[in-house]
């Protein structure tokens, strides 16, 4: 499990690499004045405007391609290919904007009425059902990045052995942690996301909310301890804890209901027995990780994707934009600092639960004998499940 998060994707890039870093955030769609903000302040590595155009013009990154016919027709096929991939998975409930995202992401630049037509093409059913209503949505005020944390626990997965936890930052929408755990209501590990977090940021929200649930008590108290003020956290009953609400609700249309419908498709099949404690270890043992990385993409695809101006939302821009660089819209970082030895201190008290047992042990065990290498997708880790069984 990817416990530490908030160490990521994010803007740190060790062992600085000027070709690598500038095609980093040039791939994940920031603008160009961002990027040069990014490497000011981020890589301490300032260079100019036309500096950067030079680099882009000799990295081969171009916004506008303007390629021959045969080299646009080979492609259109290779995008046809990575989103006929992307549709049969847990990208499936993905609209255009989304996909064209995730290809601008690896590198593959697109117009996206290219994308939104081949989505028709592929999968003309879910292109329809996309086609809904939106929902009236709250206003939302808020000063500036660190200001608010907004946490919350996931339970559509549960059923399954995969409830998953998440934070987001009330500003910039920045998802600052997104792991799927063995339990989401344990005080300990939901502490340690937050203190996770904390510490590699170096400071914490100005303010804390979480729902009323008793599992927020321990990252509660830490919030209070380090800013010295039991008002620095702030029980909220769900509905109110909008932004990570709302942001459960994007999460559920665009990934999570494609896992729930294909682990119920499982069960109705009698694959998995959600009553067998072994089926629920070997089920949990073949599809954490990959469920992991998963949701690794789900965040950097979210902190990367550009959120439209809307009579809704304080401020438009890229999460990860709005989060490092919040001086390009007059705002200023509202993170409380935290000393290292405090951070220490506390880090000694909070450890996440270990849940190791005998049956993790024997599927290792198994994994090894076999020869059998861990999973990276879906179809390798129902697979591997499936060996498992055979064997017990």
């Amino acid at each position: 499990m990817n416990s530490d998060s908030s160490s990521e994707e994010d803007v740190a890039v060790s062992n600085f690499d000027e070709e690598v870093v500038i095609k980093y955030y040039f791939q994940r769609g920031f603008s160009y004045g961002e990027i040069i903000l990014f490497l000011k302040n981020h890589h301490d590595h300032q260079i100019s405007y036309r500096t950067l155009l030079r680099r882009l013009k000799l990295y081969g990154l171009k916004r506008r391609n303007v390629e021959s016919c045969a080299s646009l027709q080979r492609t259109h096929n290779e995008v046809r290919n990575r989103i006929t991939e992307m549709i049969d998975g847990p990208g499936a409930a993905g609209g255009y904007r989304t996909v064209w995202h995730a290809l601008e992401i690896e590198g593959m630049r697109v117009p996206r009425s290219i994308v939104q037509s081949l989505l028709k093409e592929l999968d003309p059913a879910a292109s329809e059902n996309r086609r809904g209503h939106r929902l009236q949505r709250r206003r939302y005020v808020n000063p500036g990045p660190n200001f608010a944390w907004h946490i919350d626990g996931y339970d559509k997965l549960k059923p399954w052995g995969f409830p998953i936890h998440g934070a987001i930052d009330g500003f910039s929408r920045k998802v600052l942690w997104l792991n799927v755990t063995r339990s989401n209501n344990a005080p300990d590990n939901i502490a340690y996301f937050y203190l996770s977090t904390v510490t590699s940021l170096g400071g914490c929200p100005a303010e804390l909310i979480t729902d009323l649930g008793t599992e927020n008590g321990l990252a509660a108290s830490l919030q209070a301890y380090f800013r010295e003020n039991p008002d620095a956290h702030r029980y909220v009953s769900s509905p109110r804890n909008q932004r990570i609400e709302a942001w459960w609700s994007q999460f559920c249309k665009q990934r999570s209901s494609w896992w729930r419908n294909f682990f119920k498709d499982l069960e109705s099949k009698h694959v998995i027995d959600t009553s067998s404690e072994i089926n629920m270890e070997a089920l949990w043992f073949s599809f954490s990780e990959v469920l992991q990385k998963d949701l690794d993409l789900v965040k950097e695809h979210w902190n990367t994707h550009r959120i439209r101006k809307s009579n809704y939302q304080t401020v438009a821009g890229r999460p990860d934009a709005l989060y490092y660089l919040p001086e390009q819209i007059g705002s200023s970082d509202q993170k409380q600092h935290v000393s290292d030895s405090i951070i220490n201190d506390v880090s000694n008290h909070v450890i996440m639960k270990d849940y190791s047992n005998d049956y993790s042990c024997y599927f290792n065990y198994v994994t090894n004998h076999l020869g059998i290498v861990k999973p990276t997708s879906w179809k390798e880790s129902l697979n591997l499940y499936e060996e498992i069984l055979s064997h017990m």
